[in-house]
Formats: C-alpha cells, structure tokens, sequence
C-alpha cells in the first residue's frame, strides 16, 4: 500500500511540476515589465523566476508529502476554498521570499513586492479557468499536456485498461 501511495504521489508531483514549468514561462513573458517597473534588473529576472519555480516547486511539493495533495487537486480544479487555498499561498509566498533574499540578496522589501506580483500569478493561472477544472484525472492529464496519461500507463503496466484503471483509483481518492 505504502508503495502505491508513493507511486501516486509521485505522478501527481511530476504532473503538477510539467503544469508549473508552463506557468512559469507565461509569467516569465507576462510579468518581466512589471518586475522591472517595481527595480528589478534585467540580468535578474532569469534568477527571479528560476528561484520562484524552485519555491513553488518545493512548496507544493511538501505540502503533498504532508497529505495536502488533495487541497492541491482542489485547488487545480478551482475549488480549494478560501482557508486551505490562501494557507497554501501564503506558504508559497513566504518560501519565496525567504529564497529571494538567501539566494539573490534582495532586502525585505523588495522581496515582498517580487512576491507580491509572481505567486498570485502563477497560483491564478494554475487554478484559473484556462488549466484548472479537470472533471477526471484523464482529464487533467490532457490538459497538462500528456494526452493519452491512461494508455501510456497501461503499457507500462503490462496492459491495455490497466493504467485507465490506476487513473480511476487515482480519482477516487480525490
């Protein structure tokens, strides 16, 4: 059982870590002016969000280990209500800028305001209309951009219906 838990953890992980690595490159094109606007060099920007897919990443990536994948999925499918969702962006945005001021000496301030613009955007896109509400894990496999997730499991579980049926279980536990 622990095995198979582990098994889903890490699929949803490495779901949710291919819809981020796309997040972060739309904000990359849609919030560079404005991180600029607020004193953030050119030359930093790559850093800014290389450091902000590492924060999101890590985030979302304990709060699965800690149980919370089911507020995540919640979340996805714009559902995650307001105490769970803003206790999860807040974590975010306090690992964030904690990272921001260790790794690329940013003050406070500036830390915050760099915050303040990059996790709401990436969390409104990821539960936002355009990726979330997936009515199945199929479902939110296509939309994340790994099309036919089922069969491909299956084949590499030896069987046709046998990764549909592992994405089944998978839903269910939502």
């Amino acid at each position: 059982m622990f095995c198979r838990i582990t098994f889903i953890h890490n699929l949803s992980f490495i779901i949710i870590k291919h819809m981020l690595d796309q997040l972060i490159q739309t904000a990359k094109e849609q919030l560079a002016p404005q991180l600029e606007k607020i004193g953030v060099k050119q030359d930093q920007l790559g850093s800014v969000f290389n450091v902000a897919q590492e924060s999101v990443t890590d985030g979302l990536k304990s709060e699965v280990a800690g149980g919370g994948l089911d507020s995540i999925f919640s979340m996805f499918n714009g559902q995650g209500g307001t105490g769970q969702s803003s206790s999860i962006v807040s974590s975010l945005s306090n690992g964030f800028v904690s990272s921001l001021i260790s790794k690329l000496g940013f003050d406070q301030s500036m830390a915050t305001k760099i915050s303040a613009l990059v996790i709401p955007f990436i969390m409104e896109k990821f539960a936002g209309s355009e990726s979330g509400s997936a009515a199945s894990p199929n479902d939110l496999a296509d939309k994340l951009g790994f099309g036919d997730i089922s069969g491909t499991l299956g084949n590499l579980l030896g069987g046709k219906d046998k990764g549909g049926d592992l994405l089944g279980g998978i839903g269910n536990l939502f």
